[in-house]
């Protein structure tokens, strides 16, 4: 089943997965800039905020308007 997820087994992925997309330099790309970019991308399709939220794991839309919008 694979192991369970930690911080440590996140990065890891992340990283292999940065490896292998075209295009993409490994070293300038974060998690908390995938992070933007999705919530840029979700916004910029018209996703409602409180989807948004949902989906980066905030209680409530505040955190997510005031941090991303």
């Amino acid at each position: 089943m694979g192991k369970p997820l930690d911080a440590t087994n996140v990065r890891c992925a992340f990283r292999q997965a940065l490896k292998v997309a075209e295009g993409i330099n490994v070293n300038e790309w974060t998690r908390r800039e995938l992070r933007h970019s999705f919530v840029s991308l979700l916004s910029d399709r018209g996703v409602p905020l409180e989807e948004v939220s949902w989906l980066v794991g905030h209680s409530g839309t505040a955190v997510t308007e005031e941090v991303y919008r």
